[in-house]
């Protein structure tokens, strides 16, 4: 008697195989462009709002007192990120889209 086992996959297995991956990866790599596109904006805030307590840090107390009250724009980087009675809050006012981040309070703001 002859052995007629086949060894390997046939085409149809081959091409639900490769359909599942393309479906996968369709539903997956928008996912991961937000997740990097999120990280870079945290990344952004998080730069800004360290370079905003460098800043408040180095003043001396009477320019402290007049700026822990102050309303404005802190610039750095590629953005203009608003500062809310002398608190960084993490709102890039040049972003594309209405971008706001939860932050802790400034150093300066705490007096630590």
């Amino acid at each position: 008697m002859k052995n007629n086992k086949k060894r390997g996959f046939t085409i149809v297995e081959l091409v639900i195989v490769i359909a599942v991956i393309a479906i996968l990866a369709a539903v997956l790599i928008p996912t991961f462009a937000n997740v990097v596109e999120k990280a870079n904006d945290s990344k952004a805030m998080q730069n800004a709002r360290n370079a905003w307590i460098e800043y408040i840090a180095g003043l001396s107390d009477t320019e402290l007192a007049n700026y822990a009250t102050y309303n404005g724009t802190f610039e750095y980087a590629d953005g203009h990120w608003e500062i809310k009675n002398g608190q960084f809050t993490g709102n890039n006012l040049n972003a594309t889209a209405a971008t706001t981040y939860v932050v802790a309070t400034t150093a300066a703001s705490t007096g630590e």
